[in-house]
């Protein structure tokens, strides 16, 4: 049997609520990420063999120990993939550390066939956009909110989680958590 994973830091945006009453109020629609499975992803494996995850796990743990642990900036708010065909609602991850992270996390997993992986741009998606109306004032909104500072804080965890797909969104299920510094 597979499951449908992936390596990721789940987090907390405090005015994440603020930002889909406004967007909402400009006739934006489309599929919100639910509040408590907010993330940034490190990298989807898509399914995986149940056998292979204790070996993925190993690996893991074992390249992740000693990671930096990532100071991030959660900056600015964006679309991909351009402004004439926005799909995706995101907020900026900066963070250098992350990119070590994100390094360590592709070194681990290159044993089982997941090749490195090209241009890499932390972000969380809040909202998956399926039609819009108020183009001109989204774009104003995107553009007031481009260096807008969300949180800064330190995320010390990242996880292997499991995705199940429901008829009423994902499901996310932590299967290991890994500590770094």
């Amino acid at each position: 049997m597979k499951k449908r994973l992936f390596v990721g830091t789940l987090v907390s945006i405090p005015e994440f609520r603020e930002v889909k009453r406004y967007v909402t109020s400009l006739k934006i629609e489309g599929k919100w990420v639910e509040e408590e499975n907010l993330h940034f992803t490190y990298r989807f494996l898509g399914d995986v063999e149940e056998e292979k995850i204790p070996q993925i796990v190993g690996f893991l743990r074992q390249k992740l120990k000693g990671a930096p642990v990532p100071k991030i900036t959660y900056r600015g708010l964006g679309v991909f993939p351009n402004m004439e065909r926005p799909r995706v609602l995101w907020i900026g991850v900066e963070s250098k550390e992350v990119k070590e992270v994100k390094a360590r996390v592709d070194s681990a997993l290159m044993p089982f066939g997941f090749p490195l992986e090209e241009g890499f741009t932390p972000h969380v998606t809040l909202l998956r956009i399926k039609k819009m109306r108020h183009r001109g004032k989204f774009g104003s909104y995107l553009f007031k909110m481009k260096e807008f500072v969300f949180a800064e804080r330190v995320e010390p965890k990242v996880a292997l989680i499991e995705s199940r797909l429901t008829e009423k969104g994902p499901i996310y299920s932590v299967l290991e958590e890994f500590c770094l510094g």
